[in-house]
């Protein structure tokens, strides 16, 4: 294992209190190259509180998100923004698919969705709607790649189903190795993001960093992947936000080190 990786989606307490369920999802998978290196992929998603099967669509978008880019690694394929508009029309139809067999107007299914790809010295990234990239800049500092796109009124962003031309997608390629990326839905955008500077709170993402760095053992990050689900459910998160929230964290050892 080259990547280190924690992952967690956390019912808010507004949805306990509604009797809803968690309306969030987070797919991530590890695939070893023939090089003996690994790619890295990840996905997380928010269901629209609106919409009856806001669930079922962010868990079908990040779970078919990760299978498409999986068979395209395994293909050899090229992987650039072009095949990053290919991966979001894909589920865009499967959505719309799910949508007509449950004859129900497509809106049923929004949700946002953030992903990427990491190569050994590629890195795609692409998002629509709110919720944050973090990436570590390689020098121990967190920089987002776009800021959450939220709409006209407080609370209200734009989703994947909204439009079948996708104009609201951004993709971006970059040309390096990426040590250290996070992903985020919007329930952690007080506590990540800094709105009047729009730049990542350091302190949130170096203080959870701090402590994945340090783990040597597949049982440690087992551990600590736990820690974080519960960390995200306890009143300190609570107290600053009450929708879901995802969280995403993955780091990659250096100079050929695995973890066992």
């Amino acid at each position: 294992m080259i990547w280190k990786v924690i992952a967690q989606s956390v019912i808010g307490s507004s949805h306990v209190a509604g009797g809803k369920s968690c309306e969030d999802a987070v797919h991530y998978c590890q695939i070893l190259l023939p090089d003996g290196d690994e790619a890295l992929i990840g996905f997380v998603s928010d269901g629209a509180g609106s919409a009856i099967y806001a669930a079922e669509a962010s868990a079908t978008a990040v779970k078919q998100g990760a299978e498409i880019l999986s068979g395209w690694i395994a293909a050899e394929k090229e992987i650039d923004d072009t095949a990053l508009v290919e991966l979001a029309e894909q589920i865009y139809d499967q959505l719309n698919g799910l949508a007509k067999e449950k004859e129900v107007p497509l809106n049923e299914f929004s949700c946002t969705l953030l992903g990427f790809v990491l190569l050994p010295q590629k890195a795609c990234f692409m998002q629509i709607g709110d919720g944050a990239i973090a990436r570590n800049d390689g020098n121990g500092y967190f920089t987002h790649l776009w800021w959450p796109h939220n709409g006209e009124y407080q609370n209200t962003t734009t989703f994947l189903i909204d439009d079948p031309n996708l104009r609201n997608l951004n993709t971006k390629l970059i040309q390096e190795s990426i040590t250290e990326v996070a992903l985020f839905t919007d329930g952690l955008q007080m506590l990540a993001l800094n709105n009047e500077t729009e730049t990542v709170h350091q302190p949130f993402l170096n203080d959870l960093f701090k402590v994945l760095r340090m783990t040597e053992s597949r049982e440690h990050i087992d551990i600590l992947n736990n820690r974080l689900a519960g960390y995200l459910a306890s009143d300190t998160i609570n107290s600053r936000t009450d929708d879901d929230k995802t969280l995403l964290l993955a780091t990659r050892l250096t100079h050929g080190k695995q973890v066992v």
